[in-house]
């Protein structure tokens, strides 16, 4: 009772209210019209000075945009919101997560508008959930389906005397198939038919399920397309072809106000009572290796190595932080990695382990959670993870470059003196002898032996469960759910409901995203591409060490 008597809350609360009486009183708030931009990070980004200046403000998050509708919802003097879409470059989880903030606004009474130049497969995916989708004149629906490319280099990497030697334990553990194959092997087919098979139904069951047609009729629209305006409009693929400048007249008012106008407008929702708990949400995403983790200065499109790093010393000191702070009465791992260095991996791993053991641990998997990424979500007592995440992967892989041959060709003399008889294993100048590829071997099958050890304990499955969702295979969420490997298919949002039960929380407990010391590369004038290049390369060199690697095969687009 005291918190609720706090003067400082019974401040708040006062302020709330004539501040809303005032508000209360301006009408012209019928619809709000907010762009969205292509690209929406799952959480709010943070960027020092140096960034801001350099790249601007960082671009709302689903998260926050989700908020956003919570304000809408509350507000009884909006009637709805114009999304402007112009092409969304989003996961299938992400696109998940953005359809189902619009469900939930619409399900409180507000009616969502989607306008769009034109659309693609992601964008009518989303457009889908709304009430209304508009189409500007000129402009197509034009839903192409998926189209996923592998791309084999062993034979242009011949041409100049360089291979990948790779040892793995299953052929669906194709990690470095692009590398060391020629063609694409019969299992890493097989994989991509599942995984873009259950993506296109998801696609397609969500479609039809937003417009209220047939999966047939979707699958015929997509087969048929693109589709110019007059006959989207004609076949009811779109409800309306009109300009912008033409939202007054269709919507039936004269008030479609800017969300940036009109925030300030905007009633406050009721200040939930303060509660002394609350829920962390610890993020790992982006290449698994030992060390700190990190980002590049510039966004680099190199497999593997050209994204963020989450590095084993930051993640584990933020779990052992967490650990201390008996505030956090439970924890969120948020996952988006496809794995990389399984020494990271384990040591990320057994930390969360530790954490588990004193307050409830819920693991949300975003985009990807593969390998690695899926080897940390072990410690948990719940998985949550959307139809469209890119999860399994269980498999341990090792590979190391052979650069003999393009020495040959440059004509490079190297000698090499060594003492031990495995002193060059790793070594580039030769593949691996039988001797000590069979070595290796027994290292990573030892690894594999433990990750699907842990896999079978947390999950409550047999080893030989496991093994057969396992040796590498890759599965959407869907499927893992179907599987075993995930309890429930929802949002982060689920993630977090399902924390606050299990740690006996109130509504209220507010949520926090956990911070850390994470190596900021900041860009300096036109010294951009030197950092980037060594931090790739940082990355490749891990990778490409020779140690045991729990990452997943491939990037599906």
């Amino acid at each position: 009772m005291a918190k609720l008597t706090n003067p400082i809350n019974l401040l708040r609360r006062g302020r709330r209210l004539i501040v809303n009486q005032v508000r209360l009183r301006r009408k012209g708030l019928d619809y709000l019209a907010l762009t969205l931009p292509a690209e929406l990070p799952a959480l709010p980004q943070e960027r020092n000075w140096v960034l801001r200046r350099v790249q601007g403000e960082p671009p709302i998050s689903l998260w926050e945009l989700d908020e956003v509708f919570t304000r809408i919802a509350y507000d009884p003097r909006v009637g709805g919101i114009v999304l402007t879409l112009r092409g969304l470059r989003l996961s299938l989880a992400d696109l998940q997560t953005l359809r189902g903030s619009i469900q939930r606004l619409r399900a409180r009474g507000k009616r969502v508008i989607c306008h769009a130049q034109s659309y693609d497969l992601a964008t009518y995916y989303v457009a889908s959930a709304a009430d209304q989708i508009l189409l500007q004149p000129g402009g197509d629906v034009s839903p192409l389906g998926l189209h996923q490319e592998a791309v084999f280099l062993k034979d242009a990497l011949a041409q100049i005397g360089v291979a990948l030697d790779v040892v793995a334990i299953s052929p669906y553990k194709g990690a470095f198939d692009q590398f060391s194959r020629a063609d694409i092997s019969p299992e890493g087919r097989e994989q991509l038919e599942w995984l873009i098979d259950s993506r296109y139904e998801q696609l397609i069951a969500g479609i039809a399920a937003g417009r209220q047609r047939s999966a047939d009729d979707v699958r015929r629209l997509i087969d048929t397309a693109p589709h110019i305006d007059t006959d989207a409009l004609a076949a009811g693929y779109v409800d309306g072809v009109i300009h912008e400048e033409g939202l007054y007249q269709h919507l039936g008012s004269q008030h479609v106000i800017p969300y940036a106008e009109a925030r300030k407008r905007l009633l406050i929702p009721p200040i939930k009572p303060p509660s002394d708990k609350y829920i962390a949400v610890l993020k790992v995403t982006g290449l698994m290796l030992p060390g700190e983790s990190g980002s590049p200065p510039i966004d680099l499109p190199i497999p593997f190595i050209g994204g963020e790093r989450a590095g084993d010393v930051t993640v584990v000191q933020q779990v052992r932080t967490l650990m201390k702070d008996e505030q956090a009465a439970a924890v969120v791992l948020f996952i988006d990695s496809g794995g990389g260095a399984a020494i990271a991996a384990e040591a990320m791993t057994s930390a969360l382990e530790e954490l588990a053991k004193t307050r409830p641990l819920v693991v949300y998997m975003n985009a990807v959670a593969a390998s690695g990424g899926y080897y940390i979500a072990t410690p948990a007592h719940y998985i949550v993870a959307q139809p469209g995440t890119i999860t399994g992967s269980i498999g341990v892989v090792t590979a190391k470059p052979v650069t003999g041959g393009l020495r040959d060709l440059l004509r490079v003399k190297a000698v090499e003196l060594t003492r031990g008889a495995n002193a060059a294993i790793y070594a580039d100048s030769q593949p691996f002898s039988e001797t000590q590829r069979a070595q290796v071997r027994r290292s990573i099958e030892a690894s594999y032996a433990r990750f699907i050890e842990r896999v079978a304990r947390g999950r409550h499955l047999s080893l030989e469960a496991v093994d057969a969702v396992g040796g590498g295979r890759v599965w959407t969420g869907a499927q893992a759910y179907g599987q075993g490997l995930v309890d429930e298919l929802g949002d982060l949002r689920v993630a977090i409901a399902k924390a606050r039960a299990l740690a006996h929380l109130p509504e209220s407990a507010p949520v926090t995203v956990v911070g850390g010391k994470v190596q900021n590369l900041p860009p300096q004038l036109a010294e951009t591409i030197v950092p980037a290049a060594r931090y790739a390369l940082h990355n490749a060199r891990q990778i490409a060490s020779g140690s045991a690697q729990v990452i997943m095969p491939f990037t599906l687009e």
